[in-house]
């Protein structure tokens, strides 16, 4: 399985201009200026998306003419624009990312809701994209408005008109501090991106354009890309149709939008996630797609130390025969098994960083056992001790 679908988005970007003066489909040619406004925004943050991940590089002499736009057709009715990239062979990633930033920053702006994190920029580029933001509109009169019809939700439109432009460029100057660092935590809602990691199936790799699917369990797919040739190769030792291939680990900056994974911009790791055909290996598989925040508040995800460790330490249990335990997740992103009587309860916790804390008290006693080792022999010689 080698080919991945190109990232071409299907939807045009619709653009709807409202008002006697755009009666029959008329456009101006004094209100093409709001679509060349639109087109500067999307560059603005193609261009900050790739610099962020081409440190120190010359930008390529196509760029921006691959996220360039061009009016697809007008329909009739007021004019109602329908928009296209020019090329879409070149840069895809960069043009869909933009769009989606684009309109996160003009749904915030003309809503209640806060601005999400913006792109990566330098101080000029930063008020390049604010004032392009801002001027949206300008051309409107007080019978007119422009409406924006994002992808993601097509039947919801962004209105701008010249009763609510006051408040957007208000909103969109009155920020302290517009650039975000890399380190700092991205506002909820939008578009984010998190360094994180996703469970699923490498179901597709696309190796000219350095890309792969990911799909999740429920049948999502997660597109991504990756920069490194070894990793190449480590995606083509897990690629496989969702059914058979191995359970698969992708790490890296992982795109939100809304709260949802969205898609690697890149991936740096994969690592390759194998459980047994047991009733614990389902159940430690169960914990491996866990994402962060899976208890509703801020767990984070079980590590693969973990993971592994458990793994081990039930396989001896089992094959000692010994009283199974309850195994559960735990929220700073480790493994306990634990057992529980009216009389006494015990557990090994497998923390984050593959050692072991060990743990046991009688119900009615004050002392028990409480202590924490890197050997799993160790830790399994108190599970025998206590089970046996």
């Amino acid at each position: 399985m080698s080919g991945v679908p190109d990232e071409n988005p299907s939807d045009l970007r619709r653009v709807r201009l409202r008002g006697e003066r755009f009666d029959g489909g008329r456009l101006p040619i004094a209100s093409l200026v709001e679509l060349q406004k639109y087109q500067q925004i999307v560059q603005i943050a193609a261009e900050a998306d790739w610099r962020r991940e081409h440190p120190g590089e010359d930008l390529p002499e196509d760029f921006a003419e691959s996220v360039a736009l061009a009016i697809e057709r007008i329909e009739d009715g007021s004019a109602d624009v329908f928009l296209a990239y020019e090329q879409q062979h070149a840069y895809v990633q960069y043009q869909e990312d933009a769009q989606e930033a684009a309109d996160a920053f003009l749904a915030a702006a003309y809503s209640d809701a806060p601005l999400p994190a913006p792109p990566l920029l330098d101080q000029a580029a930063d008020r390049e994209f604010r004032e392009a933001l801002s001027s949206l509109g300008a051309s409107l009169q007080p019978d007119q408005s422009i409406e924006f019809y994002p992808v993601s939700t097509p039947s919801v439109p962004i209105t701008i008109s010249v009763e609510t432009r006051g408040a957007a460029i208000e909103k969109l100057h009155r920020m302290e501090d517009f650039l975000v660092s890399a380190d700092q935590a991205p506002v909820e809602g939008g578009l984010q991106t998190v360094e994180a990691s996703v469970v699923g199936h490498v179901t597709a790799i696309n190796a000219a354009r350095k890309a792969f699917e990911l799909t999740l369990d429920g049948g999502t797919v997660l597109p991504g890309v990756y920069q490194s040739a070894d990793l190449l190769e480590d995606l083509r030792a897990v690629v496989d149709d969702a059914a058979n291939g191995p359970l698969t680990r992708i790490i890296g900056d992982l795109r939100m939008r809304n709260g949802e994974p969205w898609r690697f911009r890149p991936a740096t790791a994969v690592e390759r996630v194998q459980f047994d055909d047991t009733a614990w290996g389902h159940r430690l598989t169960q914990f491996a797609s866990l994402r962060p925040g899976w208890d509703g508040a801020d767990a984070v995800q079980i590590s693969s130390v973990a993971l592994d460790g458990a793994q081990t330490l039930l396989r001896r249990i089992d094959d000692a025969r010994l009283d199974r335990p309850g195994v559960f997740p735990t929220e700073e992103g480790g493994v306990l098994a634990e057992w529980g009587s009216s009389a006494a309860v015990s557990s090994v916790e497998v923390l984050p960083d593959g050692s072991f804390e060990l743990f046991a008290v009688q119900r009615e006693v004050r002392t028990g056992v409480h202590r924490v080792t890197i050997n799993l022999a160790e830790a399994f010689q108190f599970v025998q001790e206590l089970h046996s």
